[in-house]
C-alpha cells in the first residue's frame, strides 16, 4: 500500500506544533561558495539538543531509553508506518526539513556500520516511490566516521532543496562542473528512473568496492563493518562518498553536508564551519581528490 504524502505532511505539522518533533519552520539560510563548491547552511536552533556522537546523552526525556531491544533510537510517538516486515518509517525528532523522516530497521540489533542490503533498498524504494509531490533525497551515514549520530541502522528521507536554493552537484553532467569537488566520490545515474531494489543493491555494491579502493582498505567481515561512507539516493542517481573521519576540529559532516547542505544549530556553529573553509572540511573528512563518476 502506498504512503499518503499529504497525510504524512499533515501529521508532521501536528508533531511540530505540539513539540513532539523539533523543527524551526522559519529557519534562516546562508549560502556561500568556497573554492567553487556551493553550500547552503540552514540555521536550526532545534538541533542544539540533537546527539552528535553515538552514545551521547540527549536532554530530551523521550529519547532517554528505548523499548526496542538493541536500539538506541526511540521512535515512540514518531511512528508513521511499517514498511514491510523489515523497516519502520518514523519522523525525525530533530528535523531539518518538512517532513524529515527516519527509516529504521525493525531489528534493533542492526548497526549503522553495516552496508546497505536489498531489504534496505526495498524499503527506500517503497518510501520514495510514494513521495511524488516533491523531489526527495535519501541519505545513509555508514559508521561513526561516516557522520552517524545513532548506532541502530537507519536512513533518512527528506525533500531536496527548492529549485533556486541549492543546485545539487550530482545533477550536473558536465565534467567541468566536478572539478571543484574537494573529495572523491562515485555516482551511478539511472536511465529510466529509480531501479528495482535488487538492481540498486548491485549498483551500490560496485560503488562501494570503488569507495573501498579509494579509501585504501576494506572492513567487510570485521564484525560486519563496511568502510565508512555516505550514500545519497535520488530518483535519478545514487552517490557513494568514502570517508576518513566524521569531523574536523569538532565540526561533524554527514551525507547531506557532502552535497553542500549543512545543518547547524546557531551562528557559532556556522562560524566553526566557515572559519577553516567548508570545502577544506569536506576534503579532510572525505578522501581528498577529484571526484570519479560512472
Amino acid at each position: 500500500m502506498a504512503l499518503d504524502e499529504d497525510k504524512i505532511r499533515a501529521e508532521f505539522d501536528c508533531c511540530t506544533e505540539d513539540g513532539t518533533v523539533v523543527f524551526n519552520r522559519n529557519y534562516q539560510t546562508t549560502t556561500l561558495v568556497d573554492n567553487g563548491f556551493r553550500f547552503e547552511f540552514r540555521i536550526l536552533s532545534g538541533l542544539t539538543h540533537k546527539p552528535v556522537v553515538p552514545g551521547e546523552q540527549t536532554r530530551s526525556p523521550t529519547w532517554a531509553s528505548t523499548p526496542r531491544p538493541g536500539s538506541d533510537i526511540d521512535v515512540r510517538g514518531f511512528e508513521v508506518a511499517d514498511i514491510g516486515s523489515t523497516h519502520l518509517l518514523a519522523f525525525n525528532k530533530f528535523a531539518a526539513a518538512r517532513p524529515h523522516l527516519l527509516l529504521v530497521t525493525q531489528d534493533g540489533f542492526r548497526r549503522q556500520h553495516e552496508q546497505l542490503d536489498v531489504d534496505d533498498f526495498a524499503a527506500l524504494c517503497r518510501v520514495m516511490s510514494s513521495l511524488k509531490q516533491e523531489r526527495y533525497l535519501a541519505i545513509f551515514n555508514c559508521g561513526v566516521d561516516g557522520g552517524c549520530s545513532r548506532l541502530h541502522k537507519h536512513m533518512q528521507v527528506f525533500p531536496a532543496p527548492a529549485v533556486g536554493d541549492l543546485e545539487l552537484w550530482p545533477d550536473r553532467h558536465d565534467p567541468s562542473a566536478w572539478s571543484s569537488l574537494p573529495f572523491k566520490c562515485f555516482v551511478h545515474r539511472f536511465e529510466n528512473g529509480l531501479p528495482s531494489a535488487d538492481s540498486l543493491a548491485k549498483i551500490y555494491t560496485v560503488l562501494l568496492r570503488q569507495a573501498e579502493e579509494a579509501a585504501g582498505y576494506q572492513l567487510e567481515g570485521d564484525g560486519g563493518k563496511a568502510v565508512p561512507h555516505n550514500v545519497v539516493l535520488d530518483r535519478k542517481w545514487i552517490l557513494v562518498v568514502p570517508r576518513r573521519t566524521a569531523a574536523l576540529n569538532g565540526v561533524v559532516a554527514n551525507a547531506a553536508a557532502m552535497l553542500g547542505m549543512v545543518w547547524v544549530p546557531n551562528e557559532e556553529a556556522l562560524e566553526r564551519w566557515t572559519r577553516p573553509g567548508p570545502a577544506n572540511i569536506l576534503a579532510h573528512v572525505g578522501i581528498p581528490a577529484r571526484a570519479a563518476h560512472s
